[in-house]
């Protein structure tokens, strides 16, 4: 501005002191007033540049303002990265061991499944053989009552006694019914008796019986014992002559040591005399029922 004032007054000096040049007033005010309007047009747009800096001045402050909300945000996404990174490596590390936890679980739930089905299995197997055990059992039941009942009229003429011993059928003969004192040769007269006992035997073809002999304490024990054992020898020899499978018979011999009464008197040795069918039970079914 100050350029264009002195051009204006160098120009003034030069129409008043009648420079060479020649120059009309009225050029003169119209350049003088051209210059000011530039200068006005200048000013103007000093002031409107001025008006602008103070803008981007502002904009520039707040730019810097988000640059720096921008850095912390930049600087808390970083921290947020970092933790979020951390949670993830932790997650991985217990994703893994659940991993681990959830096949062993799915192991061990595939053996307790098979478990469970051989349990059942077993429990249905069980259940069948205590079904055939339990019918086995009736059958028994079933025969020993028909031997008691083929039985009873010996048993009501006092020639025989039928009891239980230990849970086993016991068929009890005196010896003296069925031998001579001191002899193992089976009377005659006892044959009828053995007879009926062994048609009752025959009813239950698939049980196994025992002749025991046994003898009262009267004389040498070993003489006792040898009696007693040809005794249910000579017993076991008429059951089988009269169709008794040999396989279901065995023979033993307990001579005086076994005694149902004392032998304190000649009514107790001659009710020890005797010779008793034992009914066999088979173990096998004893152990299957857990007997």
């Amino acid at each position: 501005m100050k350029r264009i004032g002195i051009l204006a007054a160098a120009l003034a000096g030069v129409v008043v002191s009648g420079c060479q040049f020649a120059v009309s007033r009225e050029a003169y005010q119209r350049d003088l007033a051209a210059m000011k309007g530039q200068q006005d047009q200048l000013e103007t747009q000093k002031q409107a540049l001025a008006g602008k800096l103070g803008t981007c001045e502002g904009d520039l402050a707040g730019c810097k303002d988000k640059l720096q909300a921008a850095v912390r945000d930049q600087n808390l996404c970083t921290d947020d990265l970092k933790n979020t990174k951390a949670l993830l490596d932790q997650c991985a590390n217990r994703g893994g061991n659940c991993a681990k936890d959830l096949i062993n679980c799915q192991m061990a739930k595939t053996k307790a499944d098979d478990d469970l089905r051989k349990a059942a299995a077993d429990r249905d197997r069980l259940q069948r053989e205590s079904k055939a055990l339990a019918d086995s059992l009736a059958r028994i039941q079933e025969g020993v009552k028909k031997v008691q009942n083929r039985l009873k009229d010996l048993v009501a003429a006092g020639k025989l006694r039928i009891r239980e011993r230990h849970g086993l059928l016991v068929i009890e003969v005196a010896s003296d019914i069925l031998f001579d004192l001191n002899k193992s040769e089976v009377k005659a007269a006892a044959k009828p008796v053995l007879a009926e006992i062994a048609d009752a035997l025959k009813s239950l073809a698939d049980r196994r019986f025992q002749v025991a002999g046994h003898t009262d304490n009267t004389g040498p024990d070993a003489i006792n014992w040898k009696l007693s054992v040809d005794r249910a020898l000579a017993v076991l020899a008429e059951m089988t002559a009269v169709g008794v499978a040999p396989n279901n018979l065995s023979a033993a011999g307990f001579g005086p040591y076994l005694p149902v009464v004392a032998n304190d008197s000649d009514a107790n040795r001659a009710r020890n005399r005797r010779v008793e069918f034992l009914l066999i039970p088979d173990l096998g079914e004893l152990f299957r029922l857990g007997l």
